[in-house]
């Protein structure tokens, strides 16, 4: 398995503070040595976003990879769970 596909796995598991989503994403991707801090880019897609779930685009820019993590917020917003990620 790819280094991003573990990635990935790792971040379909990931619940943390709403507000720190972009951060613990970004450092899942540094630990793997997949991109340098100035290579990860985190915007909200709202096109794929849905009333279950928020998406998130993730761009590593040197490597043209891309992907896409949903999160759910916990009914007291103190929390997010990733529902789902994926390459696009």
């Amino acid at each position: 398995m790819s280094k991003i596909n573990e990635a990935i796995n790792m971040i379909r598991n990931l619940e943390c503070p709403t507000g720190n989503l972009e951060n613990r994403v970004t450092e899942i991707l540094l630990d793997y040595g997949i991109a340098d801090l100035n290579q990860v880019s985190i915007k909200r897609d709202n096109k794929l976003s849905s009333d279950e779930a928020q998406a998130y685009r993730v761009k590593i820019t040197d490597k043209g990879e891309s992907f896409v993590v949903l999160a759910r917020s916990g009914y007291d917003d103190y929390v997010a769970k990733v529902t789902d990620a994926y390459r696009i």
